[in-house]
């Protein structure tokens, strides 16, 4: 998972270090100057833009506290979700802040004894004005605390559509599901490809099948299977899988075999009419969409559906203090920066939607990524991907199962029944 704009890449990036002093990664311990403190932030690629931003921070804070030091530790996004974070965690120079999705996984650092609270530093004057209470959403565990400083906000799957194609063939934005696969078969019956994906790593059609999962059978019902508290394939769940398979008449066939970062720029290519991504595709829009008049809309609801219909699929993120950290003020005052009007800026001039207060002003941002922010912020129901809030390995159960019902090698009932016996043998 791209922690914001989601992209894989492919293979592990090396790991980067963005300070001549990395050699010296100890010299906090071990220097003669008393004032000397390096401080590590790790966290997964969000491309090019997001990346030097971070390299910006690390000038700002350097010079503002001489003397000190940052090194920026940068991997693939989805090896630092899965092996690359625990491994740095355990590693004898750990990272003593790191980029973090809200809920369970943050969580799962709270029992581990991997974070601190930082609660008072959010409360004093280092981060005075900058957050309103809506921006800790789940990050607090069970009232005991605050364990993440908030970044950004991502909204993880909406339709976004070309505007253009869809006033010539005389199609409104559908607002039910039956009016999207009515507006899928009108596009195919001109001769256009309706949907193009790129599933090759399964985490966007899996975002897809989350959001449909949790308005079929309810946010409450969805989260369980995914906690393993109940069977992925139930009658409730295999109906759910019927819902995304609908849609297999409508994609690109090679879905399974394209990246998501192929897809998008198909999309931006006009290959496709439409493209099921996150917010995250503000960002690259800028440079690749050239002459695109596109725009996006939620996923439509499903009128039988138990879940709130009107749910978005998002999560907020944010950075969390190493518990072991013995550099924790100096590291709060680092990710002060991060929150700041000038940090703040920087990220919305980026495409990214921060969870500062008033993210936008000073920026002439697109109002797509404003709306974006809006309505996550204003969601009845917040919903996240299976990847980003739950089980790591029933998650990848679930994707598997959907890309084989979208790919067309399984039905609803079979890949459900697959993804069942992984999880019981996995114990």
């Amino acid at each position: 998972m791209r922690f914001n704009s989601r992209r894989t890449h492919g293979a592990m990036l090396a790991v980067v270090t963005v300070t001549a002093a990395t050699v010296l990664a100890g010299c906090s311990a071990g220097s003669s100057d008393p004032d000397a403190v390096t401080i590590r932030i790790a966290m997964g690629s969000s491309g090019d833009a997001v990346d030097q931003g971070f390299d910006v921070l690390k000038e700002r804070y350097e010079d503002k506290y001489p003397g000190r030091t940052v090194e920026i530790i940068i991997q693939e996004d989805d090896v630092y979700q899965t092996t690359g974070l625990a491994t740095l965690l355990t590693s004898r120079e750990a990272p003593d802040a790191y980029f973090e999705w809200s809920g369970p996984r943050m969580r799962g650092h709270v029992s581990d004894g991997d974070c601190a609270d930082v609660s008072k530093a959010l409360e004093g004057d280092l981060f005075a004005g900058r957050f309103d209470a809506n921006a800790f959403n789940n990050m607090d565990v069970d009232g005991s605390g605050i364990y993440m400083v908030p970044w950004t906000g991502d909204v993880t799957n909406v339709i976004w559509y070309d505007v253009d194609v869809f006033d010539e063939l005389g199609l409104d934005v559908p607002t039910t599901w039956d009016e999207y696969l009515e507006a899928n078969q009108a596009i195919l019956n001109a001769g256009l490809l309706p949907m193009v994906e790129g599933n090759k790593d399964q985490w966007p059609v899996g975002s897809i099948a989350s959001h449909i999962v949790s308005r079929v059978v309810g946010e409450d019902e969805y989260a369980a299977v995914m906690d393993g508290e109940a069977p992925m394939n139930s009658p409730e769940m295999v109906g759910a899988f019927e819902k995304l398979a609908e849609l297999t008449p409508f994609v690109n066939p090679s879905i399974n075999a394209l990246a998501d970062d192929e897809a998008m720029t198909q999309f931006f290519l006009q290959k496709a009419v439409t493209h099921q991504i996150g917010s995250w595709l503000m960002a690259d829009a800028g440079e690749n969409a050239g002459d695109l008049n596109f725009d996006y809309f939620n996923l439509p609801a499903f009128e039988d559906g138990v879940g709130d219909q009107e749910s978005v699929l998002g999560i907020s993120t944010g950075f969390m203090v190493n518990e072991k950290s013995k550099v924790q003020d100096e590291t709060l005052e680092f990710l002060a920066l991060l929150a700041d009007e000038e940090g703040t800026k920087m990220w919305a001039e980026a495409g990214l939607a921060p969870m500062t207060v008033d993210p936008f002003k000073g920026v002439d941002a697109d109002p797509r990524t404003v709306a974006l922010a809006e309505m996550m912020g204003t969601a009845s129901a917040l919903v996240a991907p299976a990847d980003s809030g739950h089980d790591i390995e029933i998650a990848a159960a679930f994707y598997d199962a959907a890309a084989s019902v979208i790919g067309g090698t399984a039905t609803p009932q079979e890949a459900a029944d697959t993804a069942q016996s992984r999880i019981d043998a996995a114990g």
